[in-house]
Formats: structure tokens, sequence, C-alpha cells
């Protein structure tokens, strides 16, 4: 698989060189992110829960504490402000305090907007890949909620490089592996992954029968709980982060469709249960040239194709990389995209975004919505796109 740290590594420049980047010509700073298709504009908030009965296995000392973002359907974008990419912590409330905003990155998402009222919308978790930030799933996310699901993106604590973000500026770092990254080391993320899943779903059940299950109970953008639809559930991850999306629809049936985009299901030899007892409910996978060409992710799936009796299907997109799946590729300044080669494809980083999110709405839409009339009734019509099986 791609290395780790050097992917990090360049995820955390283009950030970086992206917020020193500030327009003249909009108040807010800079916007990189394509606009939603969708036909909702879109609120996010944070929720930081708590797992009182784990201890954390990175510090058994302390209970497990998750940060997570929700975005969604939102109603009277106009009287909240946009929502920042870097920081949806620290600078929100300098923000608030001062009373305007500080120049920088900014999503197509409206802070804490109140959730449209009159229904409810499929949810659909997001896990991000190894040591990779909920962040570089905005743009995903963004794009499910026009289209009308509430996205809920997950930071697995002690595994997130360089740190998560919690109330107050509090940052975790990542913990720190004396001899590395090991499979063993993996396992143990997985594992933690999985069952910061379910602390995820018991939360927004809690949140859609009225509860608050905010650590700091703060106020949550008005008609949040109302809006989750929690019998019609999805979930999908990049990298490791689709390794735990597959595998935590096998443990948890709440789940009830999965997309991996270019992540192997298990640990390197060590597959996943859904790989070795076989998976009855539907999973899309979306490989990136790169991976196919490496073929590390072969094997867990060629297992994963034999065993498994649910629909399945592999589309591979041309000329890309491991990080076109993420929002990675449109922090990239133009001179810098062939230093970056090996973590972003020559795809235009725009075209790639938008084929990734028609496809995985098109998932849920089919899967959690009961459409008949998506993209997956078809062949794909676009040039970059090759169904594999």
């Amino acid at each position: 698989m791609i290395n780790r740290l050097a992917g990090v590594a360049i995820v955390t420049a283009a950030l970086i060189a992206a917020g020193s980047t500030v327009s003249a010509a909009s108040p807010f700073g800079i916007a990189v992110l394509p606009r939603p298709d969708g036909q909702f504009s879109v609120g996010t908030t944070t929720l930081h829960l708590l797992d009182q009965n784990r201890p954390d296995p990175f510090r058994p000392d302390r209970a497990r504490e998750l940060m997570v973002s929700v975005f969604y359907p939102a109603a009277d974008v106009d009287r909240s402000p946009r929502a920042r990419y870097l920081s949806t912590q620290l600078m929100t409330d300098l923000d608030r305090q001062f009373g305007f905003q500080f120049p920088g990155v900014f999503t197509n998402s409206y802070t804490d907007a109140d959730a449209v009222a009159g229904g409810n919308y499929p949810v659909v978790l997001y896990s991000p890949g190894a040591g990779v930030t909920r962040l570089m799933g905005t743009g995903l996310a963004e794009d499910l909620a026009s289209r009308g699901y509430v996205v809920v993106t997950i930071d697995h604590t002690y595994e997130t490089t360089p740190a998560v973000e919690f109330p107050g500026g509090r940052l975790v770092q990542a913990a720190s592996m004396p001899d590395g990254i090991t499979p063993e080391v993996r396992k143990k993320f997985i594992d933690a992954r999985l069952r910061d899943t379910t602390l995820v779903l018991d939360s927004l059940a809690r949140l859609a029968q009225g509860d608050n299950p905010d650590v700091e109970h703060r106020a949550l953008p008005g008609g949040l709980g109302a809006v989750l639809d929690m019998n019609h559930i999805g979930m999908v991850g990049h990298s490791s982060g689709g390794y735990t999306a597959v595998e935590s629809m096998h443990e948890d049936h709440r789940i009830s469709a999965a997309v991996d985009l270019d992540g192997q299901i298990g640990v390197d030899e060590d597959f996943g249960r859904a790989v070795t007892e076989g998976e009855d409910r539907p999973v899309l996978v979306m490989t990136s040239q790169q991976i196919e060409e490496v073929g590390d992710a072969n094997p867990s799936l060629d297992a994963f194709w034999q065993h498994s009796t649910g629909w399945k299907r592999q589309v591979t997109l041309r000329d890309s990389a491991h990080y076109d799946f993420t929002d990675m590729p449109l922090f990239i300044p133009p001179p810098a995209r062939t230093a970056a080669a090996r973590y972003a494809g020559p795809i235009a980083p725009e075209r790639g975004a938008r084929l990734i999110h028609t496809y995985v709405a098109a998932m849920f839409d089919r899967f959690l919505r009961g459409r008949t009339d998506t993209v997956l009734e078809q062949s794909p019509t676009e040039p970059e796109l090759i169904v594999l099986r």
C-alpha cells in the first residue's frame, strides 16, 4: 500500500500551501472544493463523542473519545458563517469572539445552520485512510449532503496525523509507534476503528431520539436530530477507511451498503471477516490505476468476490493515484503536481472528484433509497472509468 507517512506529509504540505494563498477578491479567503451537485445547501457541525465504557487502546488511562463532523441539508444558510476547512474548533471560536472571519481556506458548508425541516435523510458514515484527517473527505461529504444525505466524517484518535483537534483547541497527537506502523499496529488501528463506528452509530441513535450526545452538551443546529433516518445507513471510506466501511457493515447490521475507495479489505494477508465469511449486502469498490498496477489490494478483493453473495462491483479510475479519492489533489498547486505524482495522478482534480462523487452517490441512491435510475444501471459512459468486475 502507498507509504503512509509520506502521503500524510504531502497532504499536510498541500493544505498549508493552500491556506497561505489568500484571495483579495473574496472576504473569506479561498475555496478550492468543487461546488456540490445536489439541490440542498449544506450545513455542518461537530460532535465530541465519548465512550465511557471503553479504555482507549492507545491510552488505557483514558476513555475513548472521538471528534466527528456532521454534514446535512440546511436551511437559511445566509445567517450562518462559511465553515473553515483546516480548523473546525479553534478558528471558528476566534471568529465568533472577534465578530468577523479571519482569512483562510473555506468549504461550501455553513457552520451550525439549521437543518431543513419536514423530512429525514439516509445517514452515511465516512472513515479516512490510515493517518489521514477526516477533513480530507469534506468534498465528498458536502456533495452527498447536498443530495439529501446526512454524512458523518470520523477522526480515529491517536491514529490521525499529526493530531485531532478537540473543543477549545486541544490537540491530541498521533500515538508514537517505536517499531513503526507494523501489521500488528495496523490491526490495532482497525479494531479501534470498528468500535469507533459503533460509538458513532449509537450516538446518532441518541441524537435521533432527542438526546444530545456531545460531551460538552453544546447547542446543536436546529432540527438536526429530526433529519436522521436511522433505518437507512451506509458507509464509505478511503484506503484503510474502505476496509473499515466493509468490515463495519459485516459486523453491524444497521449498515446496509458500503463503498471502498482504493482499499484492500484486510491487513496484508490477514483478511477481514467480510472476506473470509463473505458478505450478502452490497459493496462498491473504486480503485485507482496506481493500486491496480501495484496489485496489493487484489488478494483480498479476489477472496471477497469468491466468498460474497451480495451485489458487488469494482470500477477503476484511469490516470489516478491513491489520494485522488480524497480532497488532497484539489489543494496541490499546478507547479507542484509533478512532485506529487506518486500521490495524485494526472487526471484533472475536479474531474476525478466529480466522477467519484457521482458513483458514491449512485451507490447509496440505489441501495438506501431504492432508485433504479442511477449510473450503476448501465456500463460507464465516461472514458476514465472501467468496470473490472
